[in-house]
């Protein structure tokens, strides 16, 4: 018989993460257990299925380490429900990704809800692609969208620094009043949705109902290498040291700042149209070598763009450096440079380096 996603989902958890903590929660934990065999954490599964939300730990936990913490605490407290610690986790087997619609507290989502978080979600996944990512697995939680890549990173200072930056820039990017980026769940023993299982939160109503969570694994599951993970929080950390707190957006002077750009590419190369495209603002060709995009200052534009995108355009390049224009007051004087100072990766989007000019 086929095997169901639930059941390769918990082999490839297994196969990287070594022991996984399942855990059936409702409003505290009321069922901990912990296994190294995906038939047993899925028998687990099946017989706590029935009420509560089950949830799995993603990460390699230090299990001789786990036997001697639980023995000390039950000495103190042998009836408390223990799980697993950030400090027991020896190694991040996945990067774990978590879009979240807004709604109510305590309730579950609509369909238009959970489309939205669906369109962030694979947004990430094809803008991480265009930097040569594997393809993650992808999946709807219940209420949100999922993405997770396989990895294999220390559980160490260095890599709490590296995601604390990817996590805060992929917020910044994605969240807003409609879908959330939660940031929250990069640490170690972080807690994750069985696939498969029903999500309940709030009254099973028709608009808001309990929904069965599924998962879409790639046949190819590859892992993301540390030196991706790396380049990903430098560009995330040094679009943060670029922002300048002191300068409010609608003053004249964070306006008229001349941005200096100090990249790699060959501007003139630069595929202005994919990399709109993949920061999810390309709307579409109006003439030529001209198209409408979203700006990326909408936030402060005073009136809505209509859906043409033909307020903001940019300009392929006809040999030199494409272009840019806005044409509302709040964008009077940016130029393609004030995007490249903002994005931060054109030269993942150039198709050759600059190439300075030699001293006659």
């Amino acid at each position: 018989m086929k095997p169901t996603p639930t059941e390769i989902y918990l082999q490839w958890l297994s196969h990287d993460a070594g022991w996984v903590e399942i855990c059936q929660m409702d409003k505290a934990p009321r069922e901990i257990g912990w296994d190294n065999r995906s038939d047993v954490v899925l028998a687990q599964a099946r017989e706590w299925a029935r009420s509560g939300n089950l949830f799995t730990t993603l990460n390699r936990i230090d299990h001789p380490g786990l036997l001697a913490y639980l023995a000390q605490e039950r000495q103190v407290d042998p009836h408390r429900k223990l799980r697993t610690t950030d400090a027991l986790v020896t190694r991040y087997t996945r990067l774990f990704f978590d879009f979240d619609p807004a709604r109510p507290k305590g309730t579950s989502s609509t369909d238009a809800e959970l489309a939205e978080a669906e369109i962030r979600a694979k947004g990430l996944r094809d803008r991480l692609a265009l930097m040569d990512w594997p393809a993650p697995l992808m999946a709807m939680s219940g209420n949100g969208w999922h993405v997770q890549y396989r990895t294999a990173l220390p559980n160490s200072g260095e890599t709490t620094e590296m995601l604390k930056a990817i996590y805060a820039g992929l917020h910044a990017e994605f969240s807003d009043d409609v879908v959330e980026f939660d940031r929250s769940v990069r640490n170690p023993a972080r807690l994750c949705a069985l696939y498969g299982s029903v999500k309940r939160k709030g009254p099973n109503t028709p608009d808001r109902p309990h929904r069965q969570s599924k998962c879409w694994i790639p046949s190819d599951w590859r892992q993301v290498h540390p030196r991706q993970v790396a380049t990903l929080a430098e560009f995330y950390a040094n679009r943060a040291s670029q922002t300048r707190p002191n300068a409010h957006p609608d003053s004249q002077e964070a306006r008229t700042t001349v941005s200096t750009i100090q990249g790699k590419g060959n501007y003139s190369s630069l595929d202005v149209v994919g990399w709109f495209r993949a920061h999810g603002a390309y709307v579409g060709e109006l003439t030529g070598n001209v198209h409408g995009v979203s700006c990326p200052w909408s936030g402060e534009h005073s009136t809505p763009s209509p859906k043409s995108g033909g307020d903001t355009v940019i300009f392929e390049s006809d040999g030199g450096w494409p272009g840019f224009s806005c044409k509302h007051s709040h964008c009077q004087g940016r130029t393609i440079r004030d995007v490249m100072a903002l994005w931060g990766d054109a030269d993942a989007y150039c198709r050759e380096q600059f190439q300075p000019r030699r001293a006659a």
